[in-house]
């Protein structure tokens, strides 16, 4: 077995050190040795269930790998620097690489010409959410503070070109750019080439239409067409949106109903069936985002889709089979299914680190001829 430590016990080991172990148990590779830190109150005490060494360590203890639990590129050049005076420079990695080598493992003899330059990008580049799909610029909206409100907002643009604010929770955790806070990336995973596209082709809302968005979060993808939809169904769970959504849809409360429940194939007091919500209404699009509990939201769907004619765009990539679990689902209902084009990576996902796998991003849905 391959010996090996991790560096760091800040808020990247605190969210990825356990995904990091499932892909290290696939591989069956490695046998963890503990973590290094370089703060001295650390030195000595369990994280994760495993001891914290100072990194002077690897100066007497062998390893074959150290991954380095960093985002900041700064911060992990200092350390890696701090670390290549004690061990071979090719023995430190960032803490994604033991995903990278199952995804290589799984992938080595796939004939999908898609996912061998995906495979080979991976190879080549830090994993990404999006990996070589999405090529757009960065993007920075700057934000304002309405102070009635007390809350912080952007100006932005719905698809008939409209200026609204679109509101946020006060805590919020912006982009600081010399003292100027930016919302950053706010439309990325909807541009040119991402295999995250609610709207494609054909595949699109039209006036009029009444509209199930379900994963509201801060609303741009309802908020883009407010003043296209003759009504707007917003679900969201998490209620720290439920103010900013009620300011950025004020003046829209005639055609708008939110609800701050999780969308399920149940109603209880947290969690809401959309057949028990809507009742009946004639519905058109719907785009559901909501973190792996889709599946349970399309069967709680089930009279809303059989009595409807609904473009709906499903998000299957934040569980391993969702995809054809989602597909057959609106085929018994009677759709036809396709796929966005690309390939995801859902880092948040246990199972993705598991079983090492590419997903698509949506499953388009219409009703079959």
């Amino acid at each position: 077995m391959k010996k090996i430590f991790f560096f760091g016990t800040g808020y990247c080991a605190k969210k990825f050190a356990n995904k990091v172990k499932l892909a290290l148990d696939a591989l069956g590779e490695y046998c963890i040795l503990g973590f290094l830190d370089n703060d001295k109150n650390k030195i000595g005490t369990t994280f994760e269930g495993y001891k914290v060494y100072n990194p002077d360590v690897l100066k007497e203890s062998y390893c074959d790998l150290v991954l380095i639990f960093l985002m900041n590129i700064d911060s992990y050049e200092t350390v890696h620097n701090q670390l290549s005076r004690m061990i071979s420079p090719e023995a430190l990695e960032v803490f994604t690489y033991p995903l990278k080598r199952l995804l290589q493992i799984r992938y080595a003899d796939t004939d999908d010409a898609e996912i061998r330059e995906t495979i080979k990008y991976i190879s080549d580049h830090d994993i990404t959410v999006f990996n070589q799909f999405i090529t757009s610029e960065h993007t920075y909206d700057e934000v304002k503070w309405d102070k009635q409100a007390e809350l912080p907002y952007i100006d932005f643009t719905t698809i008939e070109g409209k200026k609204v604010p679109m509101y946020y929770p006060r805590n919020f955790n912006f982009v600081n750019r010399d003292g100027v806070l930016f919302k950053e990336n706010l439309l990325w995973e909807q541009s040119e080439g991402s295999p995250h596209l609610y709207i494609k082709g054909t595949h699109m809302i039209v006036d009029g239409d009444r509209i199930i968005d379900a994963g509201v979060c801060e609303g741009n993808f309802a908020l883009r067409y407010v003043n296209v939809a003759s009504h707007l169904y917003l679900f969201e769970a998490d209620p720290v949106w439920i103010e900013p959504l009620r300011h950025t849809f004020r003046n829209y409360e005639n055609k708008t109903t939110i609800i701050g429940r999780a969308v399920s194939d149940r109603t209880s007091n947290q969690t809401c069936r959309i057949d028990d919500i809507v009742r009946g209404d004639k519905i058109n699009f719907v785009k559901m985002d909501i973190e792996g509990a889709e599946l349970p939201a399309l069967r709680g769907a089930e009279n809303t889709f059989r009595t409807n004619n609904i473009r709906s765009s499903i998000c299957c990539y934040h569980k391993h089979g969702d995809e054809r679990a989602i597909r057959l689902q609106l085929k018994e209902y009677g759709y036809e299914t396709t796929v966005s084009e690309g390939w995801m990576l859902f880092l948040h996902a246990d199972d993705t680190w598991k079983f090492g796998d590419l997903r698509r991003g949506i499953v388009y849905g219409e009703r079959g001829q």
